[in-house]
């Protein structure tokens, strides 16, 4: 078995397969071990199928935590909701027969699986890949900005012209090269995304807050490859959110990150018996 990561709301559910099924992670966890398939309805006379004839989905699972926010509109259909909440579980997926062929394409990040196992639940800031607190703290920190701060920075922004956009291309072009190499898009397609909508509470008609949407969302882009670029990189971007934000602080508990390649999640084993004395 591989271990995987999966993205959550904060009940622990997600829907899955093509009838997007709501599978209860948190509940999956709790219970040890559960299957990937559709269950007849209560009531229903038909009678579930035995599990060797149950069919095995195409579950988009990924290896790495950073990766778990690709596809994230699409498979959550947008129902984690714009405050950047969500859990992220830990599991380990059972293969299907090498000889399965699935009906319809799965993609190449998916695992063909009839079940699976609920190894843990591990910090969600790790979605946002080794930098997530950092992530984490700027998303805290704009949710704490009054509409007057996030207006401040969109204006001086606005009257930045040539000077803003220079600091942002080359910060952008930075951070696209290593996210491309260390394959945190689905990372960095999250923060963004969270940090925009940690603005819209504030928005206004003819306000500048558009602006500070944009800024905060490339911030929250570029930390997401933090570790691997110069700090200059960040702080040429960051600056523009100052002095509204001064500092990104850290948010979440302070867990170290998975490091890539690390050996998979092994149960632990149970001690052999004594053996009895003749």
């Amino acid at each position: 078995m591989a271990t995987y990561y999966v993205i959550a709301r904060m009940d622990g559910t997600r829907q899955i397969g093509p009838d997007r099924q709501v599978v209860d992670l948190a509940a999956a966890l709790e219970r040890g071990i559960t299957q990937f398939i559709v269950e007849t309805a209560p009531g229903s006379d038909e009678q579930p199928a035995p599990d060797a004839e149950r069919e095995p989905y195409g579950l988009l699972l990924h290896p790495e935590p950073a990766q778990t926010g690709l596809g994230i509109a699409d498979d959550m259909t947008l129902t984690l909701g714009v405050d950047g909440a969500f859990r992220l579980f830990q599991l380990q997926a059972v293969p299907a027969p090498e000889h399965y062929v699935p009906v319809s394409s799965v993609g190449a990040q998916a695992i063909v699986t009839r079940e699976f196992l609920a190894t843990a639940e591990v910090p969600a800031w790790w979605a946002y890949g080794p930098s997530g607190r950092r992530v984490l703290g700027l998303l805290y920190a704009l949710a704490g900005l009054k509409r007057e701060q996030l207006d401040k920075i969109g204006r001086r922004i606005d009257a930045a012209g040539l000077g803003f956009a220079k600091d942002k291309f080359d910060a952008l072009a930075a951070a696209d090269s290593a996210i491309g190499d260390s394959g945190r898009s689905g990372a960095a397609r999250l923060a963004r995304g969270y940090a925009r909508a940690a603005t819209y509470g504030t928005w206004e008609k003819d306000s500048a807050l558009s602006h500070a949407a944009s800024a905060a969302g490339d911030v929250a882009y570029v930390l997401t490859v933090a570790d691997l670029l110069e700090e200059e990189v960040l702080d040429r971007l960051a600056h523009w959110l100052a002095p509204e934000i001064a500092d990104i602080g850290f948010g979440g508990e302070d867990e170290e990150y998975p490091k890539p390649g690390q050996p998979e999640f092994e149960p632990e084993s149970e001690p052999e018996p004594e053996a009895q004395e003749a």
